[in-house]
C-alpha cells in the first residue's frame, strides 16, 4: 500500500457509508439539542425545569466532533458535486443553483422557523408575557423597541439560531469554488502535488490537531467554530476521492477507537474534576479529541454501514427539512409542556416523539406539496419546462439576494 495521500484515486465508487453517516450525524445532532434543554451548565434558547449536570457527561461524547464530522461530510458531498460539472460557466451556474438550495431554506428559517425559539426564550427570561401572534407582528419590524437586548442577526434580533451550518455552509462553497478554479492554474496544481507527496496519515491527523489548537488559541467566539468548520469541510473535499485516506481509516481501527475511548474518559474525568489537568492540557486532550471523534465515526461507518438500501436515499432527502425545523419543534414542546409539570421521564419521552413525529408531519406535507418543496431544502420532483425552470431559478434568485448580499458583506 502506497503511505503517501495522492494514491490512485476512485473517481467512480459511491461511499454508502458517507450516506448513511450523513443521516446518523443529523439524528445524533437532534437528540444532542434535545439534550440542551436538559443540560444544567450549557447555555441555550431554552431550559426545561429538569436541568442535570450528568447528562453533560453523556454528551461529552459527542460535543468536541459532532459538527466536525458534519463539515467533513460536507466537504465529501461538495467533491463529488463539484466534480460532476466542467468549465467555469458550468460550475458558476451550479453555484448559483446551489445558493438557492441552501439560502431558500434558510431564508424560511429565519423569518417562519426560528421566531419560535426567540419567543419561548424571551417568555423565559421575563422579557414578554405576550402571545405568539403579537410577539410575531413585533417580530417582523426590525426596530422594534422590544428586541433591544436581542439586536445580534442577519437582521436586527433576526438570527440564525441553529440555521448557522446554512449561513457558513453557503459561505464555504464560494470559498471552495474559488479554490476548485485557482487550484487548475499549473503553478498551484504543483505546487499542491508536492505538498501530497509527502503527507502521511499520521501527519494529516498531526496536522489537523495542530489547526483545531491554533484556532482555539488564535481565535475567539464564533469565530473559533467557524474557522475548525471550514477546515474539515476542505480537509473533506481534498480527501473525498483519496484511495490511500480510506484504506488508511481501516488499517488504524483499532488505534483510532482505543484514543477516542481513552480521550473521552479523560474528558469526563477532568469535567467532573476527577483529574486534576492543567488548561493547557485540557485544551490539547480536547482538541485531540475533536479530530480523533471525527477519524473514528469514519473509520466505524465505512468498516460497518458500507451498504446500499433502498430507503437510504428517502432517510437523505429528510435530514434537510428535519435539520430546519427540529430545533424550533423542540423548544416550542418545552415551552408548551413545561407547565404541566410532567415530571423529567414523560416530558423527555414526549419531546423526543413529538420532535421526530412533527417534523415528519411537515416534511410529508411539505414533499406532496411540488411548488413548496425547495423551501425546506427538498428537490422539485416533476419535471416542468424549461421556461418554467428558469422563472423558478430566477424567482428564487430574487428572493434569496438580499439574504446573499447580508451574508456576504
Amino acid at each position: 500500500m502506497s503511505t503517501q495521500l495522492n494514491a490512485i484515486q476512485s473517481a467512480h465508487t459511491r461511499h454508502y457509508f458517507i450516506d448513511w453517516l450523513r443521516v446518523i450525524a443529523f439524528a445524533t445532532l437532534i437528540f444532542y439539542h434535545i439534550g440542551m434543554l436538559y443540560s444544567q451548565n450549557w447555555g441555550f434558547h431554552f431550559k426545561s425545569n429538569y436541568t442535570s449536570e450528568h447528562v453533560e457527561y453523556f454528551m461529552l461524547l459527542f460535543s468536541p466532533w459532532r459538527m466536525l464530522l458534519i463539515w467533513f461530510i460536507s466537504g465529501v458531498a461538495l467533491r463529488f458535486m463539484l466534480d460532476k460539472v466542467s468549465g467555469y460557466k458550468l460550475r458558476t451556474l451550479f453555484v448559483l443553483k446551489r445558493s438557492i438550495f441552501i439560502l431558500l431554506p434558510l431564508l424560511v428559517g429565519l423569518w417562519l422557523v426560528v421566531p419560535f425559539q426567540l419567543y419561548a426564550e424571551m417568555h423565559q427570561q421575563g422579557v414578554i408575557d405576550i402571545t405568539y401572534w403579537q410577539f410575531y407582528l413585533a417580530y417582523l419590524d426590525t426596530s422594534n423597541s422590544i428586541f433591544v437586548n436581542y439586536q445580534s442577526g442577519v437582521w436586527p434580533h433576526v438570527d440564525v439560531n441553529h440555521l448557522w451550518y446554512l449561513r457558513s455552509l453557503w459561505q464555504f462553497m464560494l470559498i471552495v469554488f474559488i479554490y476548485s478554479l485557482v487550484a487548475k492554474l499549473s503553478i498551484f496544481s504543483s505546487l499542491l502535488n508536492t505538498i501530497k507527496v509527502n503527507l502521511s496519515f499520521s501527519m494529516l491527523t498531526g496536522l489537523l490537531v495542530i489547526a483545531m489548537l491554533l484556532a482555539n488559541n488564535c481565535l475567539k467566539g464564533d469565530a473559533i467554530r467557524e474557522v475548525s468548520g471550514f477546515i474539515f469541510l476542505f480537509t473533506g473535499y481534498l480527501l473525498a476521492k483519496n484511495t490511500y485516506f480510506w484504506k488508511s481509516l481501516n488499517r488504524y481501527l483499532w488505534l483510532l477507537c482505543a484514543s477516542f475511548t481513552l480521550l473521552y474518559v479523560c474528558i469526563a474525568l477532568a469535567y467532573q474534576n476527577e483529574l486534576d489537568l492543567p488548561n493547557y492540557v485540557w485544551t490539547a486532550i480536547y482538541n485531540t479529541q475533536r479530530v480523533v471523534g471525527v477519524l473514528t465515526m469514519l473509520t466505524l461507518a465505512q468498516r460497518f454501514l458500507n451498504f446500499k438500501a433502498a430507503y437510504l436515499n428517502t432517510l437523505n432527502s429528510w435530514v434537510f427539512p428535519f435539520y430546519v425545523l427540529h430545533q424550533s419543534v423542540l423548544i416550542i414542546l418545552c415551552f408548551v409542556l413545561q407547565p404541566f409539570n410532567l415530571g423529567l421521564m414523560v416530558e423527555l419521552f414526549l419531546i423526543i416523539v413529538c420532535t421526530w413525529g412533527a417534523c415528519a408531519a411537515i416534511t410529508l406535507v411539505v414533499m406532496r406539496i411540488d411548488i413548496i418543496r425547495p423551501l425546506l431544502g427538498l428537490k422539485i420532483k416533476n419535471n416542468y419546462s424549461p421556461a418554467l425552470k428558469k422563472t423558478g431559478y430566477v424567482l428564487g434568485m430574487l428572493l434569496t439576494l438580499p439574504l446573499a448580499y447580508q451574508l456576504a458583506f
